[in-house]
């Protein structure tokens, strides 16, 4: 049943989106809305009660890349707003809003917030064993979520134990966060997700943001009562899609992974056969394998997706070469030249003036007959430009050149 146990796992998905905010129009008790909690808006009183009891929490600073949202929540312009947006949690499966998974946001994306959404939304699968929760900022996020847990009122109160709960960043945002994130919160190094992308809110937003213009001037109640209603038509339409446009979708998608799930296997068995011709292989091999299930079952041990090699980027190599003139002034061991063509300098054009050289080749090999003027003007100013600077690089490579080499001969 263990293994089994990711067939009937829940991906959620959270997010919020500040473009879905509310002026500070009427009041709840002149316009209190025609349900408290019965959709996807959650119960108005008990969570700004709970809101209300928490306002001394001070937003923790985000240790990985500055997520405005987080590190500015507390700054956040709120004149004018009774709203500055609305937190989802989203089924990342189905693309669906959950129920008692919606609430308005008070002064940015706010732990306090999110939190109540969240386990507002898990209160309705308290019965699962597996959930995956996706979230831009789930590297600071999930930290201290669970002693958070505790704070919330009783009948949100989440039992993780017996629970396989994983927290992942989503595919598209992953790319912004540090290199220890992309590689501790990547869908594709966790077994059990499939080609989970966790985008599902962002795919809604595009839908939704077209009544903001409208919402945005309503009352507390009607806001909700709105926003509510586009949810839930938005829900039935992707249900109804399920069994026409959608259900073909899908039936090509699954013929498609089975085809490739046959032929990916046969290209990993044929890998893997290589590497386990000779003893030694066979050998790493196992450990390989050993270590990596074990940080799959226990994220605290040895990443070995983890780059343990320190890559070399061009700014990095100039960086180091502008330190070791900078060194080489103050020793002054520095040879005199010319005031802003060093050696580091002289290394760094080169490889500019290469890299040029390239792109012009790959862009001049697009025209065509059919190519206009302009394109082709652009291109012969270009070559031509181009053909004055080597001559340049090569008289600065010789002077330089030579007056190392005397200076060594002193």
């Amino acid at each position: 049943m263990i293994i089994l146990r990711w067939k009937y796992g829940l991906f959620i998905a959270v997010d919020a989106n500040f473009h879905l905010n509310r002026r500070m129009v009427s009041s709840d008790e002149k316009d209190p809305g025609l349900s408290q909690g019965w959709s996807f808006f959650i119960d108005e009183r008990d969570y700004k009660y709970h809101l209300n009891t928490h306002t001394g929490i001070t937003q923790e600073k985000s240790t990985c890349v500055s997520h405005n949202a987080i590190n500015h929540a507390d700054t956040k312009s709120l004149k004018g707003l009774a709203a500055t947006g609305v937190g989802t949690v989203d089924c990342a499966r189905h693309d669906m809003k959950l129920p008692n998974g919606v609430g308005d946001l008070q002064q940015g994306e706010r732990y306090v917030n999110m939190d109540y959404l969240v386990f507002s939304a898990l209160s309705n699968f308290s019965t699962l064993r597996r959930i995956n929760i996706s979230y831009d900022v789930a590297c600071q996020w999930h930290k201290k979520v669970w002693s958070c847990v505790s704070t919330l009122p009783s009948h949100l109160h989440f039992n993780q134990e017996d629970k396989d709960i994983k927290f992942f960043v989503l595919k598209f945002h992953l790319a912004a966060h540090i290199e220890l994130c992309q590689t501790e919160f990547l869908f594709n190094w966790t077994p059990g997700v499939g080609r989970t992308d966790g985008e599902a809110p962002e795919r809604g937003w595009a839908n939704i943001n077209c009544v903001a213009t409208s919402t945005k001037e309503m009352g507390p109640g009607a806001w909700r009562d709105t926003l509510n209603n586009h949810f839930g038509d938005s829900n039935w339409k992707k249900v109804m899609a399920l069994g026409r446009s959608s259900g073909k979708a899908l039936l090509r998608k699954i013929s498609n992974a089975v085809a490739s799930e046959k032929e990916h296997r046969l290209a990993l068995h044929n890998f893997q056969s290589s590497i386990t011709e000779s003893e030694l292989g066979a050998a790493s091999l196992f450990v390989w394998w050993t270590e990596i299930e074990a940080w799959e079952m226990d994220h605290s041990q040895p990443n070995l997706f983890q780059s343990r090699v320190a890559t070399m980027t061009q700014a990095a190599m100039q960086l180091e070469l502008a330190k070791q003139d900078a060194k080489e002034l103050e020793d002054g061991l520095a040879i005199p030249f010319h005031t802003e063509v060093t050696c580091s300098v002289l290394l760094s054009t080169g490889i500019d003036l290469e890299h040029t050289q390239c792109r012009l080749c790959a862009d001049a090999s697009t025209l065509d007959q059919h190519s206009t003027e302009i394109q082709r003007t652009k291109i012969l100013t270009r070559r031509t430009a181009l053909q004055r600077l080597p001559s340049c690089y090569s008289t600065l490579k010789g002077f330089w050149t030579k007056l190392k080499g005397s200076e060594e001969k002193k």
